[in-house]
């Protein structure tokens, strides 16, 4: 039999297809219902199988449409993700984030001219002038109008989620915070990808906590690793983005989010999803987390508007599942809430229709600037190089051959371009030769200008090597 799933033996079939050119680009695939019944196959087979088109680049759903075909951008090497066994290690504070200045090449943030401030101002004004604004306390759990505005914008995605049962928090790093000190203590060891967030890195270690790295795919992860360390319980604790990770921008599919989800109710082992770049999808259809397939409460699911709207707002939200009660005893005695009238500013904007269409917006404009990146760094490079072009999200992983990414970073400091170098991401030796490059910065003669030369120096350093 087979060990290939028979959604991405259609998916594959499919692709053939139309690098075959039996599909043109915009040519509409039979709808999920005709594929059914032509393939034999179950609705969520079906699915599986268009959403992996998606991941891949193969096809984009149109709302009330259907899928339609479409080609991946051309690289000039598909990046593969390295294997190694997994082995616990302790994470070090990369200090790095100190030194780079915002709105650059190396923070994953969308550039200010993408920002509502227009409509979040007209929202500010009417809390402003509300007679009933009050300035005690905020309410723990944060305010009821927000929690109903968040969870009525969820149900539009096809996410279900519940008031009462939402928290808000300071940004997704604090939900975060909290539920690792909710499910962990100190010298418990904590289930990571690789490569990882630099920012989760420096909290496991600000905490105290091992990491146990496991290797990406271009699937999403090595579940049988993951299995593996959950059935031996080497951890306590999985921390896992599954869509549009940072920092390469790769998500998971969704016969693994569903797995994962089964793998802590088998395991009795909780995941703290960071699910922050969800909304920055290139596809109309939003993603779902590995959250909503969590039937058993397993799953604590973190996400903010620091990375979709705002950062500067600081307003995230955790669902905890099962450990709410601890959360919110965790909540209680390290702050007293979040600030109360930029809850309801938020709640307003939410409400109005206002953050829908900003999204909406912002994702447009994110697949031209994708392009526009990839064009001259897929194009220009040595074909020593390889980039993982994303699907959503804000990130670029650029692979650089046998170049020293710290070194380069160094060099390219000199010239005011800044990057985030891949030996940031990890406890490990790997990704010593790999960068990120933030595209949420609109395009500019200025940006482009310091693109192609960031591309020039890669270049000569390759040439160097030689």
């Amino acid at each position: 039999m087979s060990a290939t799933p028979t959604y991405q033996r259609l998916a594959n079939t499919i692709i053939d297809d139309i690098l075959g050119e039996q599909y043109a680009m915009g040519d509409a695939l039979p709808s999920l219902r005709v594929f059914m019944q032509l393939q034999q196959v179950s609705m969520t087979t079906a699915l599986n199988c268009y959403r992996y088109l998606e991941q891949h680049g193969y096809a984009v759903a149109k709302p009330k449409q259907g899928y339609f075909v479409t080609r991946p951008y051309h690289t000039n090497g598909q990046y593969h993700f390295p294997s190694f066994t997994a082995t616990p290690t302790q994470p070090q504070n990369s200090n790095s984030d100190f030194l780079i200045p915002s709105q650059s090449f190396a923070t994953a943030e969308l550039d200010e001219q993408l920002v509502d401030k227009a409509g979040f101002q007209k929202c500010w004004q009417y809390i402003g002038k509300d007679p009933s604004l009050t300035f005690g306390y905020a309410d723990l759990r944060g305010e009821s109008k927000l929690r109903h505005a968040l969870c009525a914008h969820f149900v539009k995605q096809g996410f279900t989620t519940h008031p009462e049962q939402l928290v808000i928090t300071n940004g997704c790093l604090d939900a975060v915070l909290l539920a690792l000190e909710t499910v962990s203590n100190k010298g418990d060891t904590i289930l990571v990808p690789s490569p990882c967030y630099s920012g989760l890195l420096d909290m496991l270690n600000l905490l105290d906590r091992r990491v146990l790295e496991i290797p990406s795919t271009n699937e999403g992860l090595d579940l049988k690793q993951v299995e593996r360390a959950l059935k031996k319980q080497r951890v306590t604790a999985c921390i896992i983005t599954a869509n549009h990770q940072n920092p390469t921008g790769h998500s998971l599919s969704t016969v693994q989010k569903q797995k994962l989800a089964a793998l802590a109710e088998q395991y009795c082992t909780p995941i703290i999803e960071d699910d922050v770049f969800r909304e920055l999808s290139h596809s109309p259809v939003i993603p779902l987390p590995i959250k909503h397939f969590d039937s058993s409460g397993w799953v604590l699911w973190c996400s903010s508007v620091s990375k979709t709207f705002a950062a500067g707002l600081r307003v995230g939200w955790c669902l905890p599942g099962r450990y709410y009660e601890q959360y919110i005893a965790q909540r209680k005695v390290r702050t007293l809430g979040v600030n109360l009238p930029t809850q309801l500013a938020l709640a307003r904007y939410i409400q109005q229709g206002y953050y829908q269409q900003h999204i909406a917006k912002v994702n447009r404009q994110l697949v031209n600037q994708l392009k526009t990146y990839s064009q001259v760094l897929t194009h220009d490079l040595p074909a020593t190089c390889q980039t993982y072009i994303p699907t959503g999200g804000l990130v670029i992983w650029l692979s650089l051959g046998k170049l020293n990414a710290a070194v380069l970073s160094d060099l390219l400091a000199q010239q005011h371009i800044f990057v985030r170098r891949g030996g940031d991401f990890t406890t490990t030796s790997e990704y010593q030769n790999c960068i990120r490059v933030n595209f949420g910065i609109v395009p500019t003669s200025e940006t482009l200008a310091k693109l192609h030369q960031l591309v020039h120096i890669i270049k000569a350093q390759t040439l160097a090597q030689h």
